[in-house]
């Protein structure tokens, strides 16, 4: 009798302390933050043959797996509904196939949008004064210190436009590339 009470304290005690480390790694999971680089899967764009003017490209559509992306940096560990911040670090787009006459110098202006799923309201940034020389790859401003955490689902919608100070004259293959920072947190 009396060594089946020792043993009925002895499991409660190792329950208590089962419990105990299993509070531990909940609040360990709570200190979890991570801080990833996130591009996109590029946008490919076709500008095509454009007297001067304006021009406007899109809705072009893709979809993209953010969940899956944070689980593979985080070793399944945290998900899509970890995310405590994005903030946009760059747009790039890239001509595929310029030529002497045929490059970023045709353009005056150049606006991009995107638009998601979980957000319709089209975030939109602009070049205004892009200069008048050869080039075949541009970065527009961005502003870093916008909160885009509310633009992040699963299906994406961007749009280009722009206004020409010379004509396009050949189909111009471009590459669109978004990078993020972006922070999850247990």
């Amino acid at each position: 009798m009396k060594q089946n009470k020792i043993f009925r304290i002895a499991i409660l005690i190792a329950a208590f302390g089962f419990m105990s480390t299993l509070q531990s790694c909940t609040k360990a999971l709570q200190g979890l933050k991570f801080n990833l680089g996130l591009q996109t899967q590029s946008v490919s764009v076709d500008v095509p043959v454009t007297p001067a003017g304006s021009i406007a490209i899109g809705p072009l559509t893709s979809t993209y797996n953010l969940d899956s992306f944070i689980k593979a940096q985080t070793g399944n560990q945290l998900g899509v509904s970890n995310i405590s911040s994005v903030k946009l670090v760059s747009v790039v787009i890239t001509i595929n196939n310029p030529d002497a006459n045929n490059n970023f110098a045709n353009f005056q202006s150049v606006n991009a949008s995107f638009y998601s799923n979980t957000n319709s309201t089209p975030y939109a940034i602009s070049l205004t004064n892009n200069p008048n020389t050869y080039a075949t790859s541009l970065s527009l401003p961005v502003n870093s210190n916008d909160e885009l955490k509310g633009y992040f689902g699963t299906q994406y919608t961007y749009n280009i436009s722009g206004d020409l100070r010379s004509p396009i004259t050949t189909i111009l293959h471009c590459t669109v590339q978004y990078s993020y920072n972006l922070i999850v947190q247990g």
